[in-house]
């Protein structure tokens, strides 16, 4: 935690990503590389990047599911907003760590606490002890949640609406090594 302050974003842009994370110089897949939305394509943020998603579109290099092993090896991994969708999240973890050699990095983002939405499908929400359940080999260097701000661990922020209080939307983010 020695990096981050409490004025980190949650999950930050693609413009700040660099600020916050440090990910290893080389070879990098961003699992879920379609663009939507007119959101930005976080391949032009690194020197040497590979867009994967289990649909092709805007954005997308190889079409793949990676509850599928994939026979590639890869200095960074970004994985943001994706292993909710996955049918079996343990078997995407799993190929992930497999695709990381000694000292790679993987920056990651889940939800806990958010409304479902289908691109395709919605199936899980995360916890942090669920994010070190199903990356045993990743040494966490950070992982909290997350609102407006990166939080203490195991505390989760909450919001009032007309004097109720409510857990707000919450995101497990992490950045760690193999």
């Amino acid at each position: 935690m020695d990096d981050f302050s409490e004025d980190d974003l949650v999950c930050p842009d693609v413009a700040t990503f660099s600020d916050v994370v440090k990910p290893k110089p080389g070879k990098t897949l961003i699992v879920g590389s379609h663009i939507y939305g007119g959101r930005a394509d976080r391949r032009d943020f690194h020197d040497d990047a590979i867009g994967l998603d289990m649909i092709a579109g805007e954005g997308v290099d190889l079409v793949w599911d990676l509850e599928n092993p994939l026979d590639m090896k890869f200095d960074h991994i970004e994985c943001c907003s994706v292993l909710e969708h996955a049918k079996r999240p343990w078997l995407v973890a799993q190929n992930i760590e497999a695709m990381m050699s000694k000292g790679s990095t993987l920056h990651l983002a889940v939800p806990f606490i958010w409304r479902p939405h289908a691109y395709p499908n919605d199936y899980w929400r995360f916890t942090t002890e669920a994010i070190r359940l199903i990356f045993p080999a990743i040494k966490w260097k950070y992982l909290t949640y997350a609102h407006k701000k990166l939080q203490s661990e195991g505390k989760l922020p909450s919001v009032k609406v007309k004097e109720y209080p409510y857990f707000a939307r919450t995101e497990v983010y992490g950045f760690g090594t193999r």
